[in-house]
């Protein structure tokens, strides 16, 4: 594994160009390497994106040796993704390699009290890595808020229990039988939906194991199940604040973020300017998990499988806790109808507008 623990050590700049100089690899290496296979009439369209995607790999890895950027591209599995498949879980296509700008600073049903401030000072960074399930793959399926909602159940109860070897529960379940009616971050299942969506579903209903509701990254009929886990409900955090998230990480454990996932070349090192500074422009499109926390980044787990990024995990700076953007299109995110015009979200990626975490979390009876 790349990431062993929270303070992650930068690999040196021969590491990143191991990492992600790609001049030499040929679009069949490529759909060589990830056992990628099309019908004829497709392969232009896909080499055309790969050429394109190398490109901008090429251009990111320059700007994080000559020291304009604090993170490195690879090409991934994600290298040939059209937009809209690039859409469907909850991705961004990655702007160019640019110089850091200067920074502008500027659900459903009523949710349940923000968790409380601080009454004491926060420790420097925090980890729950040890209380994580292996980092699933949510695939071709928009299902990430359900990815999201069932591993910090996961975390949850393994705190609760002081376990190191969580209950790996079944994200599928939510996927087939969660109910959307609002159209809360989507339309539901695969199509997309919110973590508070996933824990009001896990408070009425119950999850079972994975084993036993395996994931099929696609959507399905609701079948019945036996339930292992549940909670009593949830707690979302204070709206855009830095503070509040760095609080319950410290103290309660992980959080469920609604962010805007410019990341499908990402590879290492700490993620800056995922969103347009400069125009303040940042979609919401992806439910995350926020793992730990140093002074310089937030930890995120994300669903992509792996073998993508810090084997599974990705680094967001801190340097925008301040930093506020415009999302033009909060239907993607968390906004339930009626949808709002836009929505003023903040930090990296919008990572601290929508927040929460579940409460009560125990094994069924």
């Amino acid at each position: 594994m790349k990431l062993l623990s929270l303070l992650l050590t930068v690999p040196t700049f021969t590491a990143a160009v191991e990492l992600g100089n790609y001049s030499d690899m040929t679009f069949q290496d490529y759909l060589t390497k990830h056992y990628k296979q099309y019908k004829s009439h497709e392969l232009p369209l896909r080499q055309k994106i790969f050429e394109a995607t190398k490109i901008r790999v090429r251009n990111q890895n320059k700007a994080y040796l000559s020291g304009h950027s604090t993170w490195w591209a690879e090409i991934n599995h994600l290298a040939d993704s059209t937009d809209q498949e690039l859409a469907s879980v909850g991705a961004q296509r990655a702007m160019q390699a640019r110089l850091p700008s200067l920074s502008t600073t500027s659900s459903s049903a009523a949710p349940p009290p923000a968790a409380p401030s601080a009454v004491r000072t926060n420790p420097s960074e925090k980890s729950w890595i040890n209380y994580q399930t292996p980092i699933k793959n949510q695939g071709s399926c928009g299902g990430c808020w359900a990815e999201s909602t069932v591993e910090t159940l996961e975390s949850h109860l393994a705190i609760a229990e002081n376990s190191t070897t969580p209950l790996v529960l079944s994200p599928q379940t939510l996927v087939d039988c969660a109910k959307n009616p609002q159209q809360c971050g989507g339309t539901g299942g695969c199509e997309g939906a919110t973590a508070e969506i996933g824990y009001n579903f896990t408070r009425d209903n119950g999850l079972p194991l994975s084993s036993a509701y395996p994931y099929n990254g696609k959507d399905g009929k609701c079948i019945h199940y036996s339930s292992k886990v549940t909670c009593s409900g949830y707690t979302k955090l204070q709206t855009n604040s830095a503070k509040a998230l760095e609080t319950t990480i410290a103290n309660v454990g992980p959080v469920a973020v609604v962010v805007a996932a410019s990341w499908d070349t990402y590879a290492g090192g700490i993620l800056a300017d995922g969103c347009l500074s400069w125009l303040g422009s940042c979609t919401l499109d992806h439910v995350v998990v926020v793992v730990g926390y140093a002074p310089d980044y937030w930890l995120v787990r994300n669903s992509w499988g792996e073998n993508w990024g810090e084997s599974g995990y990705i680094r967001l700076t801190r340097k925008n806790d301040n930093t506020t953007y415009k999302d033009t299109n909060p239907s993607q995110g968390a906004a339930c109808k009626p949808f709002p015009k836009e929505q003023n979200v903040m930090g990296e990626c919008g990572i601290l507008f929508d927040a929460s975490y579940p409460t009560g979390v125990i094994r069924s009876k």
